[in-house]
């Protein structure tokens, strides 16, 4: 009796292993990974901040783009904004992503301590892998020269809780876009300026200006797409994983408490 008793707990416990195990994996399926920091469910609101310092000279000119692919992450056009920089020319359903400008020649902003440059809100659609990326087109000081000293890091979160803090933003690795968009700012990998970043991430990151006219921009993809139709599969097979389980352990206490009684004396 004890040992069918305990063949009975070893079966009963690898379904409610398995059974957990695959709602797990599942649950993990429904969700949407951004930058490959983040994991989103569809509905979240994640807001991107991009933040500029460390430059050594006031910034009179910027021209830059946000790019995010429109499959998984819809932008909310009213929280696109740009605290440090007052008057700025903005775009948030700009055809490749985000698009802004801003420029003054008699109200410079000092950067020198880290300051937020840009912030906006996106809502997850749909599950997969996807990546906000950014490319600078122009981004000068007084002279009209590029900067050539300066740090962008980036936060993101998760309805309003902090996932990334302070990292590297992800720079456009798309070179169709990035032939289309280049100017005279070079960006570097590694988020750092010409002078003032070194090492192995410091990395030139350019377009070729004379492929643009060649491109077709909505041929680009920096993403891995996962189908929609993933979606209620994934969830039906999370609701049996459930009820397997509930059921495996309303069995295991009904075994135990049955077999855990002890026999009645009988009278003699």
């Amino acid at each position: 009796m004890k040992k069918g008793l305990k063949i009975a707990f070893a079966v009963l416990m690898t379904a409610l292993i398995t059974a957990l195990s695959v709602s797990s994996a599942f649950a993990a399926k429904d969700t949407t990974e951004i930058n490959g920091k983040v994991k989103a469910k569809s509905g979240d609101t994640v807001t991107y901040t991009l933040k500029l310092g460390d430059c050594t000279e006031k910034l009179e000119g910027i021209q830059m783009y946000v790019f995010y692919d429109k499959t998984y992450l819809s932008v909310d056009a009213d929280s696109l904004k740009f605290p440090n920089l007052n008057g700025a020319v903005k775009n948030a359903n700009y055809k490749d992503g985000i698009a802004f400008n801003w420029t003054s020649v008699t109200d410079l902003v000092d950067f020198s301590k880290t300051k937020t440059l840009m912030t906006v809100d996106f809502k997850v659609k749909s599950t997969g892998k996807t990546d906000i990326t950014y490319f600078i087109t122009e981004m000068y000081g007084k002279d009209i020269t590029y900067l050539k000293n300066y740090t962008l890091t980036y936060d993101l979160s998760v309805n309003g809780k902090a996932a990334v803090k302070d990292e590297v933003p992800p720079l456009s690795k798309d070179e169709q876009l990035n032939n289309k968009y280049q100017g005279s700012f070079t960006n570097y990998a590694d988020g750092k300026g010409e002078k003032n970043g070194k090492g192995n991430s410091h990395i030139s990151v350019t377009g070729d200006h004379e492929k643009a006219s060649t491109i077709d921009p909505s041929a680009a993809t920096s993403v891995t797409k996962d189908g929609n139709q993933n979606n209620s599969i994934g969830t039906i097979l999370i609701i049996l994983g459930i009820i397997v389980a509930i059921i495996a352990i309303i069995i295991l206490v009904i075994l135990r408490n049955h077999f855990s009684k002890k026999p009645e004396k009988k009278e003699e």
